[in-house]
């Protein structure tokens, strides 16, 4: 018996668009934090796993997801890798597609991000939609709109979580496009967003996270959270609810779990004060999964799995390959925001001596590296960056979207040359060097996951935190923000391992 007298009982929470990957955790050792707060379902479409350990990576984790009392539906990687700028390890075609669509919890195709073979009808892209007919297809098309967006949707696409404003909103809802409202640990949307959940748009809108660390699920909650927050912003908590149960339920096609009736699935959360919301039980198939107090870390022990160990396959470097030659006058240089993943396209003036470009603190420029760690290339990817503070040190990580090779953020050849060896040895991971102190969390499920308990991860990242701000860093998530610079398909300059890429114009750009 579960005393609810006075409190609210809705149907489970469902995440429309998470990359669980992004956890660092294996799904044994975070599946209770998310029950703890209301979430009995989440779509993810795997493709970090994908790109960094192609079909035996998804086979394995799917394999480590499917006992657990926590359902994630799967839409199958479409863009693997995610455009033709970018390489990691795994390449999903049409006959991989057509073997995932079979498989137990594949319910439709993941974003399609490779925005300018749909707008031009390439041949590959479009069977891969085909083959996913009268299934969920999702988007990802950051800005577009006008007769793009319409050529973009009548492909077969129908949503969207890459909506940053309310006037690309309104198009897009215009347009018939399914949303999904995102507020995660580095894109926070919702606040501008907030004003399109009216009730003539409730039916082709959802919340989701997208991506979200473990910090943030264990320590700050998940989509109750993003719930509470709506209310807070006056919108009701009806309203809020159904983003988060009949909406995703609806446009995902799980009709058992859109609503509390009888023959539904018992999926069931009970919680009261929705502007700060507290979960009090989470009920999954009829059964008591969480209640208040339950020890949401202690998930018992998970033995090693040599398929899905990592060896980085990186290039040796001579000591002086981290420096670069200035060239004259101007050079591009990425900016980044906290809160945002979109970056901006910069031309500053090239900082150098003796005939190499150093670093500016008094401008807040500092070097980024992007290198192929699966093929062990020579050539890598270099550049400016502005926006993360930084002043003396580096770090590094291999998990960084979408091809998940070894990106490093520093200002000197020591530290940057420390945290390159730290994640080679390690397997990946995530790395700093500063003033002769050095750590690293290790991730050698291929490179991207953690075989550490989530205390422990946590304790881990909370040690690499104090050493970035050691740096002036004072990003509240700097390894997630560093992890989007080189991803190609979200505006508009990115750092891949062939040099600097432009979104807009679809092209590799050098100095300006």
């Amino acid at each position: 018996m579960i005393d609810a007298e006075g409190c609210y009982v809705c149907p489970g929470f469902i995440d429309s668009h998470l990359h669980v990957e992004g956890l660092h955790l294996l799904p044994g050792r975070y599946f209770k934090a998310f029950l703890a707060h209301g979430t009995t379902t989440i779509v993810s479409d795997l493709h970090e796993t994908a790109n960094a350990g192609g079909m035996e990576g998804l086979a394995w984790y799917l394999s480590l997801a499917e006992r657990l009392p926590l359902d994630l539906f799967v839409m199958a990687p479409s863009c693997v890798p995610s455009c033709p700028y970018e390489a990691g390890a795994g390449v999903i075609g049409v006959a991989e597609l057509k073997r995932l669509k079979a498989m137990k919890g594949v319910i439709g195709l993941g974003e399609v991000m490779d925005v300018p073979a749909v707008i031009g009808r390439s041949r590959g892209i479009m069977k891969k939609i085909a083959l996913f007919a009268g299934r969920p297809v999702d988007g990802h098309a950051p800005g577009l709109s006008g007769d793009d967006l319409d050529r973009y949707m009548s492909a077969g696409i129908y949503s969207d979580h890459e909506v940053t404003g309310a006037a690309e909103g309104e198009e897009k809802l215009k347009a018939g496009m399914h949303l999904f409202l995102r507020e995660g640990s580095v894109s926070r949307d919702l606040r501008n967003l907030a004003g399109l959940i009216r009730p003539e748009n409730l039916a082709g809108l959802s919340l989701c996270t997208d991506d979200i660390s473990a910090r943030d699920l264990f320590e700050s909650g998940h989509l109750d959270r993003l719930v509470s927050l709506l209310v807070s912003l006056k919108v009701p908590i009806f309203r809020a609810l159904r983003l988060v149960t009949a909406s995703p339920a609806a446009y995902f096609g799980l009709v058992d779990r859109a609503r509390l009736a009888v023959g539904r699935r018992a999926d069931l959360v009970v919680f009261d004060r929705p502007e700060r919301m507290r979960v009090l039980a989470t009920i999954k198939d009829g059964r008591v999964v969480y209640r208040e107090g339950d020890d949401i870390a202690a998930t018992g022990e998970f033995p090693a799995d040599g398929r899905a160990s990592s060896k980085l396959n990186l290039a040796p470097f001579p000591r002086d390959a981290f420096r670069r030659k200035a060239g004259a006058g101007k050079v591009r240089a990425i900016g980044v925001t906290e809160g945002s993943i979109i970056t901006e396209d910069l031309v500053v003036e090239a900082p150098a001596e003796d005939g190499r470009l150093v670093c500016d603190h008094t401008r807040d420029l500092v070097f980024a590296y992007v290198f192929d760690r699966y093929r062990a290339e020579r050539e890598y990817g270099f550049c400016l960056v502005h926006g993360f503070g930084l002043k003396g040190g580096a770090i590094g990580t291999t998990y960084a979207h979408d091809s998940h090779n070894l990106v490093i953020v520093g200002d000197n050849a020591g530290d940057i040359r420390k945290v390159f060896s730290l994640l080679k040895a390690s397997g990946g991971g995530m790395a700093a060097s500063h003033k002769g102190a050095a750590l690293v969390l290790p991730m050698p499920y291929f490179g991207i996951i953690s075989d550490l308990d989530a205390p422990s991860l946590l304790a881990r990242e909370r040690a690499l935190d104090r050493l970035a701000r050691q740096m002036g860093i004072r990003m509240e998530n700097p390894f997630f923000q560093m992890s989007f610079l080189s991803l190609p398909v979200i505006p508009n300059l990115r750092l891949t391992t062939k040099g600097l890429f432009h979104i807009g114009t679809g092209r590799y750009v050098g100095d300006a």
